[in-house]
């Protein structure tokens, strides 16, 4: 078959596989062996803010169905992975609401092609990684069909009722007329600090900032509103975030709360050399001092490394200085657009009840 035909069954596999998990219940797999340890299981590769473990596993699934000589466990990317999910899996996650991003298992395979315990190793969770391999394991070693199928059964049901979970709650809505500038920017830091979903969460309440603060100019904030799957080096962006003026770009941001390291200082730079933005002021907005102590030679927020000069400022200061720039209307919005992104099907459950429990009045 051709590469569209072929990503045509990966999607057309998963919504089956959907499909058929939402006619199930909980008490049609109850004489499952071993049904405790597949429930702990998929509980912990599937209940967790990183979407690629599943992604994964559910990977694997679609490539033995496409190719039933294809060897998951010892090589992973012997079906060629990415297109199979990012041009089959991923529209198919999409189309029945299953939170994911656009190349969820590549981002934890990481190029290794055997899956076992030296892969899960280090891995965050390392749980959830050891969920993976134990589970594709039970499933390559059952040698009774239908108990197989059966399996993976479970796995989508279980997929599908995360998700429905997921959906089942409701966002807090904010009356932000009982609330100053400031305890709206306190009540963010907390959010972004408390739930970052690997930097999505800053990423995205920091653009919107910009927006607002930008809305009445020419210029224009890009690149908030993608969440953060992979290194700027592989997605072809010169940071995070950066404004431009009739597509000039002015200047750059880098959105952490993680430590920052020389290979991060170095694949920054890289992608500034591949996006012709070497130089263009950048500035990297984390945690200070805590996510620059590893950096030496810093100064008053700035450190000359490889002839480039790096700017960092603290996120709580830039939130609440950003917040004290925008009006009511402006602030209403900003609420507003943040309690979308939260209510999202794509969002964790913890993301979700972190907001409900920060922003209840």
């Amino acid at each position: 078959m051709n590469i569209k035909e072929r990503n045509e069954k990966a999607k057309q596999f998963i919504l089956d596989q959907l499909a058929m998990a939402g006619q199930l219940n909980e008490i049609d797999f109850d004489n499952l062996p071993d049904l405790k340890k597949l429930k702990s299981l998929t509980q912990d590769l599937i209940h967790v803010n990183s979407k690629g473990f599943r992604g994964v596993v559910a990977t694997a699934l679609t490539g033995k169905f496409l190719d039933e000589n294809y060897d998951y466990l010892n090589d992973f990317y012997g079906c060629k992975p990415r297109p199979v999910f990012e041009n089959g899996i991923f529209y198919a996650f999409r189309e029945m609401k299953i939170p994911c991003g656009k190349s969820d298992p590549l981002n934890v395979a990481k190029n290794v092609s055997v899956l076992d315990e030296n892969w899960a190793k280090g891995k965050k969770p390392q749980k959830a990684a050891m969920a993976v391999v134990s589970l594709l394991r039970i499933i390559d070693n059952e040698r009774d069909k239908a108990i197989r199928q059966k399996i993976i059964n479970y796995f989508f049901f279980q997929l599908l009722s995360y998700s429905k979970e997921s959906a089942s709650i409701s966002i807090n809505t904010l009356d932000e007329t009982f609330l100053s500038n400031q305890v709206v920017a306190s009540k963010l830091i907390s959010f972004v600090l408390r739930y970052p979903e690997a930097g999505t969460t800053p990423q995205l309440v920091i653009s919107k900032i910009l927006s607002f603060i930008y809305d009445r100019s020419s210029i224009n904030v890009v690149g908030g509103d993608e969440s953060v799957f992979g290194t700027n080096t592989t997605s072809k962006k010169p940071a995070d975030i950066w404004i431009e003026d009739e597509g000039e770009v002015l200047n750059l941001y880098e959105i952490t709360v993680k430590k920052i390291d020389y290979k991060r200082l170095d694949d920054s730079i890289q992608s500034l050399i591949d996006t012709g933005c070497l130089e263009k002021p950048i500035l990297f907005i984390c945690r200070m001092p805590d996510d620059i102590n590893t950096l030496d030679g810093h100064q008053n927020g700035v450190l000359t490394y490889n002839n480039k000069s790096f700017n960092f400022v603290d996120i709580s200061s830039f939130i609440k200085s950003s917040i004290a720039l925008l009006s009511s209307r402006q602030i209403e919005a900003l609420l507003s657009e943040i309690e979308e992104f939260v209510g999202s099907y794509l969002r964790p459950v913890k993301t979700k009840n972190g907001w409900n429990e920060i922003f209840s009045l």
